[in-house]
C-alpha cells in the first residue's frame, strides 16, 4: 500500500499494522527457499511483488507473488506474501486460501494471522476469525487483536483487549483510537466520543465520528473490510488450481536398501546349519505287545434281569449343636443435642430449597426484588471475568443469576456485578453474610425495576453436596 493512502488511514484512524501491506513479510519472505523449483526466480519475483505492494499496485503484485510461489511452491514466507497480495486487491477468498496454506507450513507471525483473519472477516466467517485471533494472540499486537476482534463481532473480548492495552504503560494514541472505534461499533457511542476526543480537536472529532458511522452502518462484509483496509471489491475466482498447496507433498527423505549379505569364500559345511534329523520312537516287532486290550467284568445280574444297585454308605448323624449363650443387645447411649439440625445445616437446607429456586426466576428484562453486588468495575468484560473466577472459587454463587448494568458514579461509568433473584431483604442479608463468612466483600441494594442490564448469566441446574 502506497505511503499517502497509509498516510489518509492514519488520519481517519482506521490503522491496523497489515495495513502497510508487507511491512512484517520482508524478514519471512527473504529466507531461502527450501522446496524444489527455481529459488532464484522465485526470490527475484517475490522482491518485485513487495516493491508493488509499496506502490500501492496490488493487481501486480498478484502476479509477481504467484510467480514467487510456483517458482517455490512450498516457502511459507512466498504464499504469505501472496496471501497479502491478494487482500490488498480486495480478493478475499483467495487470500483467504494463500494464508491458511502458508499457517500450514509454519508461518505464525502476527501480520500474517491478522491478514487471514480480515479475510475472514470479510466472508462472515467470524466465528473463524475470532478462533484463529484467539489462538494466535501472543503474536498479535494487542491494538490490532482487539479492533480485529471488534470488527469479528466480539465486542466484549474487543475492550477487555484494548483497555487492557490503553491502561499498559506507553499506550499510544493509536490504541485509544482502536479502543474509542471498538466503543462504537459496540453501539456505545457516548464513550466512543469521550474516548476519541482526548487526541482530537473537535473539529476533527466530528469527521473521526461521521467516518466510524458509516462503518458501522455498512452491512457488507466485504466491503467493510475493504473500506478498513482501504481497497475495492473484486471478483474472486479463486487461487489458481496449479499453485494449490495440495499439488506439492512434503519432500520425503530416500529409504535406504537393506543390507545385502554376502557369502564367505569358504563357506562352512552344509552340516553344520542344518536341523538335526527327528528323532524316531523304535519300532516294536511285536504289535500285540504294543496294544493291550483291559476286559472290564460284567456287572451281575440278579434272577429277573435286574443289576442291583450297590448300596452307599450313610453318613453319621451329627451330635448334638450346643448354642453359646447370646449376651442381650444394648443400643449404645445417645450423645446429648443428637437428631438436632446444627445452625450450618439449617442454613444449607434453607439456601437450597428457598433460596436458589427464588432466585431461578429473576427476569432481566424487569430486574426487581433484592440483589447481592460483589463489585463494580471499569468494564464490562471485566466484571464477566470477575463473575466466572468468584462462581468458581464460591460453589454457592454458580446456583444463581448474575448480571451486570452500568452505572455513572462521579462522572465514571462503572459496571456492578450483583447475584440476583432474591425476593426479600433478609434473602440477600443471609445470602451477603453466608459470603462474608467464607472472604467475600459484599452488600446488598435493591433493584428499582429500571436498571439496564446489559449482561446476565444463565443458571445452571441446582447441585447439592451428597452425603
Amino acid at each position: 500500500m502506497n505511503r499517502k493512502m497509509l498516510m489518509n488511514l492514519a488520519v481517519s484512524g482506521f490503522v491496523l499494522s497489515v495495513a502497510t501491506g508487507c511491512s512484517g513479510m520482508g524478514k519471512m519472505a527473504d529466507a531461502p527457499s527450501r522446496a524444489a523449483g527455481k529459488p532464484a526466480i522465485a526470490a527475484k519475483s517475490a522482491d518485485q511483488a513487495r516493491v508493488a505492494l509499496e506502490a500501492g499496485k496490488a493487481s501486480k503484485a498478484v502476479g509477481l507473488a504467484e510467480a514467487a510461489v510456483a517458482g517455490s511452491p512450498r516457502d511459507a514466507g512466498y504464499r504469505a506474501l501472496l496471501g497479502q497480495a491478494y487482500l490488498n486487491d480486495g480478493r478475499f477468498a483467495s487470500a483467504t486460501a494463500a494464508l491458511t496454506e502458508a499457517i500450514e507450513l509454519g508461518a505464525s507471525d502476527g501480520n500474517t494471522v491478522l491478514s487471514l483473519a480480515l479475510a475472514q472477516i470479510a466472508q462472515n466467517k467470524n466465528a473463524d476469525a475470532v478462533a484463529l485471533l484467539t489462538q494466535h494472540r501472543a503474536a498479535v499486537p494487542a491494538s490490532d487483536l482487539g479492533l480485529a476482534l471488534a470488527l469479528a463481532g466480539d465486542n466484549e473480548g474487543a475492550i477487555y483487549v484494548l483497555s487492557e492495552a490503553a491502561r499498559a504503560p506507553g499506550a499510544g494514541a493509536r490504541t485509544r483510537q482502536n479502543l474509542a472505534l471498538a466503543f462504537a461499533l459496540s453501539g456505545r457511542w457516548a464513550q466512543a466520543r469521550i474516548l476519541a476526543s482526548q487526541d482530537l480537536s473537535i473539529a476533527k472529532l466530528e469527521g473521526r465520528m461521521a467516518e466510524w458511522s458509516k462503518l458501522a452502518e455498512q452491512p457488507d462484509a466485504q466491503m467493510r473490510v475493504a473500506s478498513l483496509i482501504g481497497t475495492k471489491v473484486r471478483h474472486d475466482a479463486g487461487m489458481p488450481v496449479q499453485l494449490a498447496l495440495s499439488n506439492f507433498g512434503a519432500p520425503q527423505m530416500a529409504t535406504a536398501e537393506p543390507m545385502v549379505q554376502l557369502a564367505s569364500a569358504d563357506p562352512a559345511p552344509v552340516a553344520d546349519y542344518a536341523p538335526p534329523p527327528p528323532v524316531l520312537a523304535p519300532v516294536l516287532a511285536d504289535a500285540s505287545s504294543a496294544i493291550r486290550s483291559v476286559e472290564l467284568p460284567m456287572p451281575v445280574r440278579g434272577a429277573d434281569g435286574v443289576v442291583p444297585v450297590t448300596e452307599l454308605p450313610q453318613p453319621k448323624p451329627a451330635g448334638e449343636v450346643i448354642l453359646a449363650d447370646a449376651a442381650p443387645y444394648r443400643a449404645a447411649p445417645r450423645v446429648a443435642g443428637e437428631g438436632r439440625i446444627r445452625p450450618a445445616q439449617q442454613q444449607a437446607i434453607e439456601l437450597a430449597t428457598v433460596l436458589i429456586p427464588k432466585a431461578m426466576g429473576f427476569d432481566a428484562k424487569k430486574p426487581t426484588g433484592w440483589a447481592v453486588q460483589l463489585g463494580a468495575y471499569d468494564s464490562l468484560g471485566i466484571a464477566r471475568e470477575k463473575w466466572g473466577s468468584l462462581k468458581k472459587r464460591n460453589g454457592v454463587l454458580a446456583n444463581f443469576p448474575a448480571s451486570s448494568h452500568a452505572a455513572t458514579v462521579n462522572g465514571r461509568n462503572f459496571y456492578r456485578l450483583t447475584v440476583n433473584g432474591l425476593a426479600t431483604r433478609a434473602d440477600a442479608a443471609s445470602l451477603c453474610n453466608q459470603l462474608k463468612a467464607q472472604g467475600q466483600t459484599c452488600f446488598i441494594r435493591a433493584m428499582g425495576g429500571g436498571e439496564a442490564i446489559q449482561w446476565a448469566s444463565k443458571t445452571g441446574p441446582m447441585r447439592l453436596a451428597s452425603r
